[in-house]
């Protein structure tokens, strides 16, 4: 809304509250002056100045019956009647309003009968009445009516004036529009479909050098600056520039930094949007300001860059909605994709987007000539995060540099967002604490408190539900260990942090792919908390909630989307109340997700049970230090941490022993003889794949499968709000 609009609504609610506020108080003073004499037009005519006694007319009537009046004014039009009687005294009284059918209606032998007998005269009757009683009726007097008319006359006037005001000052709001006074060009409907005027926004001084951890992007995006500044280097060899870049990825990993490094870097006028300020209640206000700010930007002799945000906002697949709001938003898509690329000439202006849902873009949109390159700017990888790191800690006093080394390769799925919140979390404990630098335990910190919040303190428990979370964390500890395949824990601690009870943080390392036995394996670590709940105490509790809600998810997704189980078959399956499924396929579907759920619990129950010493001290340890480092946990478990079991796998896709069934193997050693670790299995309770799957997807299907519980978070928490585990 202009402020012209907003000033005009305000002018219209003040005319019409004094309007509404005076008008009454007009009438309301008329009608209680009427109410409480006669009118001055009726009194004036007697002669007298005493100001006329009020009597009922009944009163009055008698008064002329007995013969003590002398004179009378008559008023039909407002029913009084006044008089002076013999000794000069004057009375006035209100003479009743007459009857519609019985005082209008009457002929003048009906009149003439009243005059005779004594009946109560009406209001048309009374002057002839008092005539025949010897009283004088005088005509009302001309100045009194002056008078009255002037209080009628103010009456009206007054909220006539209050509406000529309103009119005046509308007029004169129209007169500005119409001049141009009130902002140009800008005002009116024409202005509301403007662009912004800071879209246009001053060159940043972010450069490239201030971006780390995805330089394939970088890479791209220095050929579009190149292009700008040195077009002929490339129209020798008769390439063209790029008409759009669309950065995508997860939210946090850089593609707003990038655009404002590309804006630094460029030279050329930049204009940074979002798809939001298309968005407007104003029919046609969204495709007007597109062509507005695609007009502003072929003025810019040395080219343009423009820079949509959260393009999916406008962007998003055309027929998906029939409501008002669907419609304008395609509307504005329309004019975007004509902008992009219609007949209208584009040279030297690169259009960049950025979102976290290319997927959800029209194909129209995203054709080559449109945006001609996608650049996915994805989670980096060790060496990424450790070169982002390094760029956010230059202004930080770090008490060891190395430590940097140790937390990029634990974050494993990290953005670089996170990253730069877990060292803004680590200054913020070493200013807490006092210190001039900060310490490798202030880094842990800013870690933990970036993936699960900070450390709640003032949890309250029942007795024993701490060493429920004792023996909870220790199970997903020791299987974490025990489990070949799976990244070893970090840290595991029983302080409460957000919503978890406890938590136990592992390493990670980055995969593109995943196979059954990785999969299965991180299952059982999942399930090795409520596994070692029950071999401690003989029960179980519902810390286990979020483990379960896990395992369900990495179960359904490796069946339904990775073709891990053989009786459902090598094929993706839609997902949703309509996905097109027979009712006996959805029934195979859930028998074997809850097969797969149940040998992953069953095969920690088994491993666990194997290893119970080690379980009840790392228990014991937890509940008297309450948090473990990665040194403590070697310590407490000895070499069975450190010692690599190679996998084992069944040979029979029928049935599949779980860990309890499995032959201890035996290693032979000059000293005391130790068990070996064997691999935990791939359940084929009913048909899964025996053999060893060598790849099962790229990096997409791995956060699909349910490895994305333990990605970015490398954390699994235990349990939901407010239960222990």
């Amino acid at each position: 809304m202009t402020l012209l609009a907003t000033l005009r609504r305000c002018l219209l609610a003040v005319a019409l509250g004094a309007f509404l506020f005076l008008a009454p108080s007009v009438v309301a003073a008329d009608a209680t002056t009427t109410q409480a004499g006669p009118p001055a037009a009726v009194v004036a005519p007697l002669g007298t100045e005493s100001t006329p006694a009020v009597v009922s007319y009944g009163e009055l009537l008698k008064v002329a019956r007995q013969g003590r009046l002398n004179a009378a004014v008559v008023d039909t039009a407002a029913y009084w009647v006044a008089a002076v009687d013999r000794n000069g005294h004057t009375v006035a009284a209100r003479i009743p309003a007459p009857k519609a059918g019985t005082d209008f209606g009457r002929t003048r032998s009906d009149s003439q009968a009243v005059i005779d007998v004594a009946a109560t005269p009406s209001a048309f009757d009374l002057s002839a009445w008092l005539h025949a009683r010897n009283v004088v009726v005088i005509a009302a007097g001309s100045q009194p009516a002056q008078a009255g008319g002037a209080s009628a006359g103010r009456s009206i006037l007054l909220p006539l004036g209050v509406a000529v005001g309103f009119a005046i000052i509308l007029a004169g709001m129209m007169a500005i529009r119409r001049s141009g006074l009130g902002g140009g060009k800008r005002s009116g409907p024409g202005g509301h479909g403007r662009m912004r005027k800071n879209a246009r926004v001053e060159p940043p001084m972010t450069r490239f050098t201030d971006v780390a951890g995805c330089d394939e992007a970088v890479e791209e995006l220095q050929e579009v600056v190149t292009f700008l500044r040195e077009p002929t280097r490339f129209s020798r060899v008769g390439a063209r520039m790029p008409r759009g870049v669309i950065l995508y990825g997860a939210p946090g990993t850089g593609k707003t930094l990038l655009a404002k490094a590309v804006a630094g870097e460029s030279g050329v006028p930049f204009y940074a949007v979002s798809g939001s300020d298309f968005v407007d209640t104003f029919v046609g206000v969204g495709a007007a300001r597109v062509r507005d700010l695609f007009l502003e930007a072929r003025k810019q002799e040395k080219g343009a860059i423009i820079f949509f945000d959260e393009i999916d906002a406008i962007g998003r697949k055309r027929g998906s909605g029939i409501s008002g709001s669907d419609s304008e938003r395609e509307a504005t898509l329309n004019q975007l994709l004509v902008e992009l690329d219609g007949f209208g000439a584009r040279d030297r202006i690169v259009v960049m987007a950025a979102t976290n849902r290319v997927d959800m873009l029209d194909d129209a949109l995203t054709r080559p000539g449109r945006f001609d390159r996608r650049v996915q700017v994805g989670v980096p990888a060790e060496a990424g995060r450790l070169a982002i790191l390094r760029l956010y800690a230059q202004n930080k006093p770090l008490a060891n540099t190395d430590d940097l080394e140790r937390i990029a390769t634990v974050t494993a799925g990290f953005a670089g967002a996170d990253l730069a919140n877990l060292l803004n979390e680590a200054a913020i404990m070493a200013a807490r604490a006092g210190r001039d630098n900060i310490l490798a335990a202030d880094l842990d910190e800013g870690m933990l408190r970036a993936v699960a919040g900070p450390e709640r303190k003032d949890r309250r428990l029942a007795e024993g539900e701490l060493e429920t979370i004792a023996w909870h964390e220790a199970g997903h500890c020791l299987a974490a260990e025990l489990c070949p395949t799976h990244v070893k824990t970090q840290r595991v601690t029983i302080l409460a942090r957000g919503d978890a009870g406890g938590l136990a943080l592992y390493g990670n390392e980055d995969r593109a792919l995943t196979s059954p036995q990785r999969l299965h394996e991180r299952m059982v670590v999942a399930m090795a908390g409520r596994a070692a709940e029950e071999i401690g105490f003989d029960a179980i509790s519902s810390g286990a909630a979020n483990d379960i809600e896990q395992v369900t998810g990495m179960a359904r997704t490796a069946v339904e989307k990775l073709g891990f189980s053989t009786r459902v078959g090598q094929m993706t399956l839609p997902t949703g109340p309509h996905g097109g499924l027979s009712e006996e396929t959805r029934r195979i579907i859930e028998n074997e997700v809850a097969a797969m759920v149940d040998a992953a619990y069953r095969d920690a129950l088994a491993m666990l049970r194997e290893h119970r010493d080690e379980l009840e001290l790392l228990a014991g340890a937890l509940l008297d230090k309450e948090q473990l480092d990665r040194d403590d946990i070697v310590e407490v478990l000895g070499d069975l941490a450190a010692r690599r079991v190679p996998s084992r796998r069944p040979a029979s896709a029928e049935r599949v022993p779980v860990q309890a069934e499995l032959a201890a193997a035996q290693e032979p050693s000059p000293g005391p003889r130790r068990r070996r670790r064997a691999a935990i299995p791939v359940p084929t309770p009913s048909g899964l794949a025996g053999a060893v799957a060598r790849g099962a997807s790229a990096g997409a299907a791995v956060a699909a499968a349910g490895v994305r519980v333990f990605r970015r978070g490398r954390v699994a928490r235990r349990p939901g709000a407010g239960s222990p585990g």
